[in-house]
């Protein structure tokens, strides 16, 4: 980036920051979520690093919260509230290690015995409560971290805060304020019902809850405290003693009464952090709280005081991010994909990012209506949304940093591949549709994408001919679909490259293997559109043989229960299709379809929704135990869904599930449930 860029995307980046700050700080109504600000700032730090000359003095890369709002009365605190900085990522917890290192071994002490300890990073509102001999007499939030908000008539009625303690004791604490995902539900639900404006998050509605005039609103959302750190304590009692470690502070702060989160863990190396970041990541969804991180303290707090602070933040503790979910990301390039079914789909080629535990460069924009609506153009900056296994999809366009140079992008007229016509595509009454489709039929990016279908696990399980090798056997005139790849013999194979004997020999005992077959399994990899794997198995054992299936009117397929209008137009046009028809004669010359298997009833009228990574199935194992057993599997949560099978990093899923009260299952569950 020159120089002149960079100043524009500082100077962007600068103005959009400080309006999302406000919006999130100081009038608790965020537009954006907090992975996506973080990752606006990560970019403007990096920008200020790289070209300091541009940084602005008072930048909001060195701001704490919020600037406290106008009608509450100001408290300016007597110890400065910091903010944790934030790592990304394994190398970069190796970096804050080693800094910190340097600063331990610079005051004098030996690194090698420091330890550590990780609590939850809680997505909530910071609140500072003040006691003097023993009793609750302020509490206020951190606002721009030296002068904050009163709210001590909201904190006197919060069941989760002692208005007295056991001790006479003055006493500063610091807490995390915080609302329950099923209150956040239930609140919600009253708020639409009165035309209100939703709550984003629990932080969101935890931050409106504290920030009311009238305590009694506070009192009747149930927020919830945990209580981390001590930043004053004068005892005159001889059973409280000032605590020397961040453990002794936790087990201090239960004895005297406050609200803790009972999973911290002292660490001793980098390791037990990492051991720790891991196991919470995939259950980041199973609390009650939102938990967006790990925070990372030194234990010993006579050496996290000699280390100090920077102007913004602690020195001697840092914030481990979870995987994001949500990213920033610029669109280079838009591309057009041509798929199995001739469909023309836009994808946006990214500047790498990392999201959801994955680097992303791609992803899907569905069609021009989707381009559309988000008016986006090639080099707009995005936010990028990417849950668990879900496609990558671009939530939004940050119009507010475009630079002028962007580009429209329009669909094409012809085919990228074949330079055919493309057309629109139609509805089952004959209407347009907003998808393009290539007008020819044998058109190669078809008989590409077709084909890897057809040789794909859920369809003909062909092992070792992958998207690569299809490729090459279509360039090289060994195939022209999938009819041919049964008249392949092993001295086609010995000439071409990086193909041996035994490589030819087991791809051509895959192909023979291929041969036996079930029903359903050979029409979902025909690829008859609109025919997935469910549909597949519905027509196999509606009709038993494949003959039938070619035969069938519209009229019989509509009296099938799960079989719609959709899908029996689609199969009428397959039997209408003379190529279709002829690819399909040539294959039933090589292939023996099997005698379909008898599914029990055991989950007849049962729909699952399977997510996450489970121990010991995979995805397509449970499915097929599900199916198998007469059940139905789902692709997303709805009240219609009876069980929702959750393993490791479920993603959104799991909270769909929460929010419409679906019943969650592990799989020791799910294995009773089909015994």
């Amino acid at each position: 980036m020159i120089k002149k860029e960079a100043q524009n995307r500082i100077e962007k980046l600068h103005d959009l920051i400080e309006f999302h700050g406000v919006k999130y700080y100081e009038n608790d109504a965020p537009e954006i979520s907090d992975e996506a600000y973080d990752a606006l700032v990560t970019e403007l730090l990096q920008l200020e690093s790289d070209f300091p000359e541009f940084k602005k003095a008072g930048t909001v890369t060195e701001k704490i919260g919020g600037t406290p709002i106008e009608k509450f009365t100001k408290v300016k605190h007597e110890f400065s509230q910091w903010s944790y900085d934030n790592i990304f990522g394994a190398d970069e917890l190796d970096g804050w290690l080693a800094k910190i290192a340097r600063f331990i071994e610079k005051e004098g002490y030996d690194f090698s015995k420091q330890s550590f300890v990780c609590e939850h990073k809680i997505d909530g509102l910071k609140v500072i409560l003040t006691y003097k001999d023993g009793q609750l007499v302020q509490g206020a939030t951190r606002g721009d971290g030296e002068v904050g908000e009163d709210i001590t008539h909201n904190v006197l009625v919060m069941n989760s805060i002692p208005a007295k303690l056991p001790y006479n004791i003055d006493l500063i604490v610091v807490a995390e304020a915080w609302m329950k995902k099923s209150d956040l539900e239930k609140i919600n639900k009253e708020r639409a019902k009165n035309g209100e404006a939703l709550f984003a998050n629990t932080r969101n509605a935890a931050a409106g809850s504290l920030r009311q005039l009238d305590p009694s609103v506070t009192k009747s959302r149930n927020i919830q405290t945990f209580v981390y750190a001590i930043d004053k304590l004068i005892s005159n009692d001889s059973n409280i003693k000032k605590p020397e470690t961040q453990i002794e502070t936790l087990e201090l702060l239960k004895k005297l009464g406050f609200s803790v989160n009972p999973s911290y863990k002292e660490c001793k190396n980098k390791n037990d952090i990492q051991n720790y970041y891991d196991e919470l990541s995939p259950k980041r969804n199973n609390f009650e709280y939102g938990v967006d991180g790990v925070v990372i303290k030194l234990n010993d707090l006579t050496v996290s005081q000699a280390i100090g602070y920077t102007a913004k933040s602690p020195r001697f503790g840092v914030a481990y991010k979870l995987p994001a979910e949500e990213a920033t990301t610029v669109v280079e390039d838009i591309a057009i994909q041509v798929g199995r079914t001739g469909a023309l789909t836009p994808v946006a080629h990214l500047r790498p990012v990392r999201v959801a535990g994955s680097l992303v460069s791609r992803a899907t924009l569905h069609n021009a209506d989707e381009i559309a609506r988000h008016g986006l153009k090639i080099g707009d900056t995005v936010i990028l949304r990417k849950a668990g296994d879900v496609i990558p999809e671009i939530v939004r366009v940050l119009t507010e940093l475009r630079t002028g140079k962007e580009k429209a992008f329009n669909m094409p007229t012809v085919c990228p591949i074949c330079s055919s016509p493309v057309k629109k595509g139609l509805t089952s009454t004959g209407d347009e549709t907003s998808a393009l489709f290539c007008s020819n039929n044998r058109c190669f990016a078809q008989e590409l994408e077709s084909i890897k279908h057809f040789v794909s696990k859920k369809g003909m399980n062909i092992i070792g001919m992958g998207e690569k090798l299809v490729e090459r056997f279509l360039e090289e005139g060994i195939i022209g679909d999938s009819a041919d790849i049964y008249e392949i013999k092993e001295g086609d194979l010995f000439g071409m490259e990086r193909f041996g004997e035994k490589s030819a020999s087991n791809l051509i005992a895959s192909i023979e293997k291929s041969k036996q077959v079930a029903l359903a399994r050979f029409i979902f990899a025909l690829g008859i559109r609109h025919v997935g794997e469910e549909t597949a198995l519905l027509l196999a054992e509606h009709f038993g043989n494949i003959e039938k299936i070619k035969k069938v009117t519209k009229e019989e397929l509509e009296t099938i229960d799960g079989v719609g209008v959709t899908v029996a137009d689609s199969l009428l046009e397959w039997q209408k299709d003379s190529h279709s028809q002829e690819l399909l004669s040539r294959l039933l010359k090589h292939i023996s379809i099997a005698r379909l298997e008898t599914r029990s009833k055991k989950l007849e009228a049962v729909t699952f929704v399977i997510t996450g990574t489970l121990p010991t199935l995979s995805r397509d194992e449970a499915k097929d135990l599900v199916i198998k057993n007469g059940g139905k599997v789902s692709a997303s949560v709805s009240k219609k869904t009876s069980y929702v099978l959750a393993g490791e990093n479920p993603g959104s899923k799991f909270t769909d599930a929460q929010t419409l009260g679906v019943k969650i299952i592990d799989e020791k569950e799910f294995l009773k449930i089909i015994q």
